[in-house]
Order: C-alpha cells, then sequence, then structure tokens
C-alpha cells in the first residue's frame, strides 16, 4: 500500500521540477551555454525566437570582454585584465576600453578582435608627502574611465581625474571627482578639458557623442543642492571644443561656482536622479534612466534638443544665457517612460534604432535583456512593442552590471 500511495506525491514532484524548467527556460531548451567564465560559471544565452536581434552586443562577464552576435555566438576577447566600459570605433575596427588596476586605470585600444592591445594612457603613479594632511599622501596616479568615439574616429571623450592636477592641485588621490578629457588617437598624450564638473559630489558621468552631430556630447552631472545636502543628478548636453575655445571663461567649480557651457536637458528635482544619456544611432532622440525613487528606476526617450550648444551664425553665443537655458528643457516635458523595474541599468540602442538592450537585476544577478521599440509616425514617440521584452543571458553570477555593454552593426 505504501508504494501506491507514494505515486501522487512523486507526480506532484514532476510537475513542479517541469514547471520550474519551463520558468527558467530549461524544459524547452530556452537557454544554452555558450561557454564558461573565469571561475567555471556556466554562461547561458537565449537561442529561443523571441531573442532575436542583430549586430554584435559588446559585455563584459568577471570583467572580461566579451562579444556575443546575432547567431548567439559567444567570444571571448580578453584575459588576464580587468576590463571596463568597451566603446567601439565608428567603422568597428577598434576597441577603446578601461584596463583597471588596484590604484589606478589605464586607457587601453585594440583590434575589434582582441588582437593588437596597446596603452594609449596609463594613469600609474607615484606618492609623496602632503603637508596639509600627511595622513593623505598626494599622488600622481589617474582614473580613465567610460570612452566613447567621436563620430569620425578620431577622437576619443573619456573621464578621468586629470582636473586635480589642472584645476585642483594639491588635493590628495581620495578625491576621486572625474571630468570629460578628450584625446587625439594619434596624439593621446596631449588631453583637453571638455566637460566641468562640482568637486565633491563625483563630478561627471557617461559621456558621448551625438551621431553625426561632433559639436554636440551628452554627460551625467552629480552635484549638491544649495543646502549641499541633497544630491542633483542631471543630464547635460554642451559642445565639446566650447572650453578649448574659451580656456579662461570656464572653470570647474567647488560649492555652486562652476563656469561651464553645459546646458541642462532635465530639470534639478532633488532626489530623482536623470542619468545614463545615450543618442538614437539617427542622433534625433535620447534614451535615459530615471531613478523615481529608492526602488524605482525607469528607462524614458525624449527628443534631442537642437541650438542649444552653439550658433555658428553667431561668435557671441552664450549656452547660459536664460532664455537659452529655458529651451534646453523643453524636450524634457516631451519624455516617454518605455518601462520601470527596481534595479535597471546601462541601456543602449540597437544599430538601427529598433530595439533596446539593458542590465536589470533578476534572481539576484545582473543580465542582458531586450526589448522592440515601436515608434509612431505622427508624433515620432517611442513605446514598447507588447510582450517583446525577454531575457538574453542567464548568467551564473551575472555580467558586470558597472559596465556598460554597447551595441554595434
Amino acid at each position: 500500500m505504501k508504494r501506491y500511495k507514494s505515486w501522487p506525491w512523486l507526480s506532484l514532484l514532476l510537475l513542479a521540477t517541469l514547471s520550474l524548467q519551463s520558468c527558467l527556460g530549461i524544459g524547452d531548451n530556452q537557454f544554452q551555454s555558450k561557454g564558461t567564465g573565469n571561475n567555471g560559471q556556466q554562461i547561458n544565452i537565449n537561442t529561443s525566437d523571441q531573442a532575436v536581434f542583430k549586430g554584435k552586443i559588446y559585455f563584459t562577464i568577471g570583467h572580461n570582454l566579451y562579444v556575443l552576435d546575432g547567431q548567439k555566438n559567444l567570444k571571448r576577447l580578453t584575459k588576464g585584465m580587468d576590463v571596463r566600459d568597451p566603446a567601439i570605433s565608428p567603422d568597428g575596427k577598434k576597441i577603446a576600453f578601461i584596463r583597471r588596476d588596484k590604484n589606478y586605470s589605464d586607457l587601453m585600444l585594440m583590434n575589434a578582435d582582441g588582437s593588437n592591445i596597446k596603452k594609449l594612457r596609463s594613469g600609474n603613479g607615484t606618492y609623496r608627502a602632503n603637508p596639509n594632511a600627511p595622513e593623505f599622501p598626494i599622488s600622481s596616479a589617474h582614473w580613465y574611465a567610460q570612452p566613447s568615439w567621436s563620430p569620425d574616429g578620431k577622437k576619443l571623450i573619456f573621464l578621468t581625474d586629470l582636473g586635480k592636477d589642472d584645476y585642483n592641485p594639491g588635493t590628495d588621490t581620495f578625491l576621486l571627482d572625474l571630468l570629460v578629457y578628450s584625446i587625439s588617437i594619434n596624439n593621446p598624450q596631449d588631453a583637453q578639458p571638455v566637460a566641468f564638473g562640482f568637486f565633491g559630489d563625483g563630478g561627471l558621468r557617461d559621456p558621448s557623442y551625438r551621431p553625426k552631430h561632433p559639436d554636440q556630447i551628452v554627460y551625467t552631472s552629480y552635484k549638491y543642492d544649495s543646502t549641499q545636502t541633497r544630491q542633483i543628478i542631471q543630464v547635460i548636453t554642451e559642445d565639446p571644443n566650447a572650453i578649448a575655445n574659451n580656456p579662461y571663461k570656464y572653470k570647474p567649480g567647488v560649492v555652486n561656482i562652476e563656469v561651464d557651457p553645459g546646458v541642462p536637458l532635465t530639470p534639478e528635482i532633488p532626489d530623482v536622479a536623470n542619468m545614463q544619456p545615450v543618442f538614437s544611432p539617427d542622433g534625433n532622440s535620447i534614451m535615459y534612466v530615471r531613478r523615481e525613487n529608492a526602488t524605482t528606476r525607469s528607462i524614458y526617450v525624449m527628443p534631442a534638443t537642437n541650438g542649444v550648444t552653439g550658433d555658428p551664425a553667431n561668435p557671441n553665443f552664450d549656452p547660459n544665457a536664460p532664455a537659452n537655458l529655458k529651451k534646453g528643457l523643453v524636450n524634457y516635458n516631451k519624455s516617454v517612460k518605455l518601462l520601470s523595474k527596481s534595479l535597471l541599468t546601462q541601456p543602449t540602442w540597437s544599430p538601427d534604432g529598433t530595439q533596446i538592450a539593458f542590465i536589470d537585476n533578476n534572481n539576484s544577478t545582473f543580465d542582458l535583456w531586450l526589448a522592440t521599440l515601436v515608434k509612431d509616425p505622427k508624433t515620432k514617440a517611442y513605446s514598447l512593442k507588447q510582450d517583446s521584452l525577454v531575457q538574453l543571458t542567464n548568467v551564473e553570477g551575472g555580467i558586470d552590471g558597472e559596465s556598460h555593454p554597447v551595441w554595434v552593426a
């Protein structure tokens, strides 16, 4: 009698197992292993018809760089380096990236197939005594982060703390406010300031050029409000040549005395962060992340703003004029929310502008997700295609959530 009574329980257990496999995409072979990471963790890719994309997506796992193509072929490009923030050149032949060390980072360049790795700028440095604060020695080491190519592929903009030498001399290594600088690929040792921020709250993040517009970049600015107690996080645009053309006019700031050519595209709203902007491939829209509260992040899209960073017909154009600053905020009210989740981050467009990819936390790990866009032919507003949201990767331990993915043709 006992063996007959066990059958119902075995049946229920079998059904529960199959149900779990279905939810994980295992039973129908939705996710297939395409390789292993440093510690033997499985790198699983969604091979179903729903997770279809064209081109190549670059991302990091365990701070090694991988590339996944539309046929779901996965290739590892680096080994033995702490890699962050890949950026693919406009012609698809080069990859700029960051190699991070314990106390500094390097700006690197290699071929798209992972060969011919070389260093463009080294952040390695030495320490010397700080007479004003002996417990905090002054360091000549530097940090580099988040490179981005100019539309013609001749320049890179990137984040760095070079400003501590140029504008805040004598500070110690723990003041790591990052500003945007640029270099020519042919002359990488000559770094020029491109965008300023406020010292004391992290500086700037997420710089990138507007496609087909070498005279416009976008980035995220971090600063405190006038009370120095609440954070203001905004999307900013500016002419990347403005500071070089007016070196005595623009300076980074401390406690709201910054003078720079940046024009806010999102308003000052304490405790609501607008960040991680990225232009659409045609340059006509900006996708960005809004941290609406402690538990909700959303992806928004708004129209790109024209004519606020400069005017070729007006040599006396002032980006900080009140009327121009007001114009910069107009399209914020046209923002459209695509989706909301608790920890989504690092969105990127497909090369043809019909899909997006982003990183999101699922079951306590970060993975890549895809979604298809719908563009209204009349209003040009974007929305997500119904039921198009799909998880692309299922990596044991997850992909690196702090290192942004990039999607190219």
